[in-house]
């Protein structure tokens, strides 16, 4: 196949971490011949990378998408402008690949998704966390009925950002409701993928303790029932101190009718029985895992293949459950997923 082509919008930061997988990963599939960024030195010193001319580089979205030509956009920016810069580049006839979350605001990942729609253009969203070995190892335990039905998942993300700007970048120490924006979205799209079913009901709260360096919530207990039957339990933390399951390192816990499945770092299973010793083993690995798998398979769908697993009709449902958990924390009440997708 030939070569992608690719307007790359945001050019450090995340977006330079993508900037630097296309190049060792992917050079043989894409090549970039645009860049947009609000800051003209990195936009210099990433032209010297990519060895780009003045005339492919720019500083306004819209802009850029109104003049490169390429197959493809991709949008690794801070979330708000994530749907306004890959609504320019779909009306411009570019499929998009987008960094998670859909949007800042539930409005605003409606109207991408409706683009989407009305343009019949590829979009699909990064939810890496769905492509490692010990995660595809519980969905194949799931799906091939080893342990019997499932009945419930928990999941645990725990992370000490308890220090100001310990979190990356200070504007998610900032932000109204980071933990669930930067973080739980992907946990989310987790416990769907697991349970192997769509959120129908959700409910919980959140809280910021007195030592937490975040403005608004930095944590969270959150319960759902799936349309699948599954039930599902998720803890958030931000300001941990102690046991700690941070970025790769979530614990997993299924609960099926044969036995408990547990993952946490690593690439360890962990199956535990009534009356038998715990099986202990490394789940099978994957040719290509998280970004690049997420990348591979986009770039494939461009070339005809299937669609992207976690493209936006589909992603949707992980983001409204994001919304559902902001709302459910300020006024108390269970949210129903459909009324979050009805005017699609």
């Amino acid at each position: 196949m030939a070569i992608k082509t690719c307007l790359m919008i945001g050019g450090s930061g995340m977006a330079g971490g993508w900037i630097n997988r296309l190049i060792n990963e992917f050079s043989d599939r894409v090549k970039i011949i645009g860049l947009v960024d609000v800051q003209q030195g990195v936009l210099d010193q990433q032209a010297e990378t990519l060895g780009l001319k003045k005339d492919q580089l720019f500083t306004d979205f819209n802009q850029a998408c109104a003049t490169v030509q390429a197959d493809f956009c991709g949008v690794a920016t801070p979330p708000p402008f994530h749907s306004p810069a890959a609504i320019a580049a779909m009306e411009n006839g570019m499929p998009v690949i987008c960094e998670k979350p859909i949007a800042d605001t539930l409005e605003a990942a409606l109207a991408m998704v409706r683009t989407s729609q009305e343009t019949n253009l590829p979009c699909t969203i990064i939810q890496n966390y769905r492509y490692a070995g010990n995660k595809q190892e519980l969905v194949r335990i799931r799906e091939e009925g080893r342990l019997g039905r499932l009945q419930h998942v928990f999941g645990r993300y725990a992370c000490d950002y308890r220090r100001p700007g310990s979190w990356g970048k200070a504007w998610r120490h900032d932000m109204d409701f980071s933990l669930l924006f930067e973080g739980s979205v992907h946990h989310f799209d987790m416990l769907r993928f697991l349970s192997g079913g769509d959120c129908e009901t959700l409910t919980g709260f959140g809280w910021n303790p007195e030592w937490s360096s975040f403005k608004h919530f930095s944590s969270g207990y959150y319960l759902m029932k799936m349309d699948n039957g599954v039930h599902a339990c998720y803890e958030g933390n931000s300001s941990a101190a102690g046991i700690t399951n941070c970025w790769n390192s979530e614990h997993y816990r299924l609960e099926f009718e044969e036995g408990t499945v547990e993952i946490a770092g690593g690439n360890q299973i962990k199956i535990h029985r009534v009356g038998q010793e715990t099986e202990i083993y490394e789940a099978p690995g994957i040719e290509r895992s998280a970004h690049d798998y997420l990348f591979d398979e986009f770039i494939n769908w461009l070339d005809g293949r299937e669609p992207s697993d976690t493209q936006i009709s589909d992603n949707i449902k992980s983001f409204i459950m994001v919304i559902a958990a902001m709302e459910t924390t300020d006024d108390g009440q269970p949210k129903q997923m459909a009324e979050y997708l009805k005017d699609l």
